[in-house]
């Protein structure tokens, strides 16, 4: 009898046309991989989040860094709005209710110190109660754990970040042994263009999409009737759903690449059908975005940007099964 020790053969498995071969593994060798892979990985991320948790304030001054770009696109139109009104107070000679005159003079007068960042946080508060800037300059934590969870929700996300390599590479070991060698080759020319579309999506959404979305929904606040003050984990959330969104929808290319090397859907196919393209693009960026317009389109027209660029890729190949 085999002794219950002894590891099981591996079984070699050959390709269709006859000269490649696949060395096939029992279930339970696949699962002590996977096992084996999926401990590497966590123990990846968790040096990650280690040597981030020290770095609260540099953390925490990263993704909040959206909201600061929003709060000086609102500050700049206090700023404006305050000068053209002293302005034409001054030719017409009209009189400025003096409490509203002297918050529009003192953010004129502190407007550089504000620019500059010489006015330190403490006098944050000031901007609002002396300058009548309705928008706070920070966020809000409505709770006593607010802050320090979303931090921590943070720093997960810093840690996978810095153990994406160690976690890619054990993810690419584990499915590697189920590839063929064409087919590994294909992945390893695909991978790196995925990965580059990854980082511009979520790039596109961190400096772009983010800050212009919360500016435009905080822009149709009526200030008369609805304080705007937004809660750190709330904004914490729509930047990971917009950031994450958008990083997947720039896939768009490679996915249309992989369905026409597939035969599942050729460029002829994906050309005619461009109308729904357009249709199913502002379809789920209204479901993946909040209810307002200006935030749709910033995640529609990417995607039609996107599936123009899958036209031209799959093209060439379009044109040589025609000859």
């Amino acid at each position: 009898m085999t002794s219950s020790t002894e590891e099981p053969k591996a079984v070699e498995s050959v390709s269709q046309d006859g000269d490649e071969k696949l060395v096939r593994m029992s279930l339970g060798d696949h699962l002590e991989e996977l096992r084996r892979r999926i401990a590497w990985s966590l123990l990846a991320i968790v040096g990650g989040v280690v040597l981030v948790l020290p770095f609260k304030d540099s953390v925490t001054g990263i993704y909040t860094r959206p909201y600061e770009q929003m709060w000086f696109q609102h500050f700049d139109d206090a700023v404006s709005k305050a000068k053209e009104r002293i302005r034409l107070a001054d030719e017409n000679g009209e009189e400025i209710y003096s409490s509203v005159r002297e918050q529009m003079e003192w953010l004129l007068e502190k407007e550089e110190d504000i620019r500059s960042g010489a006015l330190p946080p403490e006098g944050y508060e000031l901007i609002k109660t002396r300058g009548g800037v309705k928008l706070p300059r920070t966020l809000t934590a409505f709770s006593g754990i607010e802050d320090i969870w979303t931090f921590m929700g943070a720093t997960l996300l810093f840690g996978l970040l810095l153990g994406a390599p160690i976690v890619l590479y054990q993810a690419w070991a584990f499915l590697a042994a189920g590839l063929y060698p064409h087919e590994k080759k294909v992945v390893l020319r695909v991978f790196p263009f995925a990965v580059l579309l990854l980082i511009a999506g979520a790039s596109f959404g961190f400096f772009v999409a983010v800050p212009t979305g919360l500016y435009f929904l905080v822009k149709l606040m009526n200030f008369g009737y609805v304080q705007p003050v937004i809660g750190v984990s709330n904004y914490f959330g729509f930047l990971l759903m917009l950031t994450g969104a958008l990083g997947a929808v720039f896939q768009l290319p490679v996915l249309m690449v992989a369905l026409d090397k597939v035969g599942i859907m050729g460029h002829h196919a994906m050309r005619k059908n461009w109308r729904w393209v357009i249709l199913l693009a502002f379809v789920f960026s209204a479901m993946l975005t909040p209810p307002d317009p200006f935030t749709q389109l910033m995640m529609a027209g990417p995607v039609i940007v996107l599936y123009v660029i899958g036209l031209l890729v799959t093209r060439p190949g379009a044109k040589r099964a025609e000859v």
